[in-house]
């Protein structure tokens, strides 16, 4: 069986880091979303890989190139203009000619579910659906006796069910003809969703494979951290940097090739740290934290609960907690990013949320800077010595 990987889309609500890089890309528990997608996939004993690609596209492209380092065969087909999942899933239909399986690559989700999919042989369509807190984000699902009744995109007001799509569907290529048929939806997108309740409408089958296996989304920067913590819980200890005499290392703890960990500091897992890496000394590395490659955080520094990209360099008594921070960012000594419950804008709407900070790629801050929580900072920012972050900064300011 193939699969169809979605991933040409940019993820707005995930600004700054998505102005330099696709949402797949997005690096938790120390690999890119979409990594885990690909090792599912494998994992499942799918090898014939389809990615569909777009936004940043060459960002995935060199990442993975054929597919080979994961076991598995990557063909790219591109889609120029993101116009919504159905519009995407077309762009690969001269691709297939027998039953195939399609899955969103911006989601965190375990191989059993996706067997599970596979296992179905019978009817033209199923679709793996999940149980979620916040099911009005989501498609709801309505069943009944494992057959698909209704799908309710998004729906507003009263909630109806905790049911919903989770985006992973075994297609027979009969799907292609609703793909064709469907008029652009209210948010200027083909969605598949709109093919399926087509098909309900004349009367196909739609079989729900409901799961309780791990399903993870981002929809908003705060989700990252849970992605990141529970990418880390999977990992296992592995040191393949070096650690100095009066170092401390405890629960798992991978560290990368050419790492170093000084003198007095502490490491507790789970907590992945990436190559050509130096921590400390006295640094302190708490647990559901993911550092990436070519870093620095310097001497009495303490990060927590924190997802830092490649060349990240953190300088010497820094307090850094429940944040993002992007590849490239520069700090200055003193830095403090405070995490505490915070009322963050999202799509334009004021949500409550415990986080620090996001920070996008190359922005600089200098000494002695207190960011307040749940602020993001754009990307390549300067932001001046001193300076109290008590707003959201777009790209490129200079705040003094």
């Amino acid at each position: 069986m193939k699969a169809v990987i979605l991933a040409a889309g940019e993820g707005r609500r995930l600004r700054p880091l998505t102005v330099t890089r696709p949402k797949v890309m997005i690096p938790v528990g120390g690999r890119p979303i979409l990594e885990y997608v690909v090792s599912a996939l494998k994992e499942s004993g799918i090898i014939d890989i389809i990615m569909v690609v777009g936004y940043k596209r060459e960002k995935i492209m060199d990442y993975f190139g054929d597919g080979n380092k994961w076991g598995v065969k990557i063909t790219y087909v591109e889609q120029p203009q993101q116009l919504g999942t159905a519009h995407a899933l077309r762009q690969a239909s001269h691709m297939i000619n027998d039953r195939f399986l399609v899955i969103n690559g911006d989601n965190i989700i375990d191989a059993s579910a996706i067997k599970e999919v596979i296992r179905v042989s019978d009817g033209d369509v199923a679709m793996l659906t999940v149980t979620v807190d916040r099911a009005q984000e989501y498609g709801v699902v309505k069943t009944q006796n494992q057959m698909v009744k209704a799908i309710l995109e998004k729906p507003k007001g009263e909630e109806i069910s905790k049911v919903v799509n989770a985006g992973v569907y075994n297609f027979s290529p009969i799907i292609f003809r609703y793909l064709e048929s469907i008029e652009i939806s209210e948010r200027g997108e083909y969605e598949i969703t709109d093919a399926l309740r087509k098909m309900l409408g004349e009367g196909y089958a739609i079989k729900s494979v409901h799961t309780n296996a791990l399903w993870m989304d981002a929809l908003y920067l705060w989700n990252l951290l849970d992605m990141n913590a529970a990418t880390l819980a999977t990992r296992r200890g592995n040191a393949d940097g070096r650690l100095e005499d009066g170092a401390h290392i405890s629960g798992e703890v991978v560290l990368g090739k050419k790492s170093v960990v000084r003198s007095g500091s502490y490491i507790v897992g789970p907590v992945v740290i990436g190559d050509n890496c130096e921590i400390g000394p006295n640094a302190v590395i708490l647990p559901g934290t993911s550092i990436g490659n070519n870093c620095t955080i310097e001497p009495f520094t303490r990060i927590s609960n924190s997802i830092l990209m490649d060349n990240v360099k953190i300088a010497s008594f820094s307090d850094i907690s429940s944040s993002i921070i992007g590849d490239g960012v520069v700090a200055g000594p003193g830095l403090i990013i405070e995490a505490d419950d915070a009322k963050v804008e999202a799509d334009n709407v004021v949500m409550k949320a415990r986080m620090g900070a996001a920070i996008g790629d190359n922005t600089e801050v200098a000494g002695r800077v207190l960011i307040k929580p749940g602020k993001a900072i754009g990307v390549r920012c300067k932001i001046g010595e001193g300076t109290i972050v008590r707003d959201n900064l777009p790209d490129n300011v200079r705040a003094l």
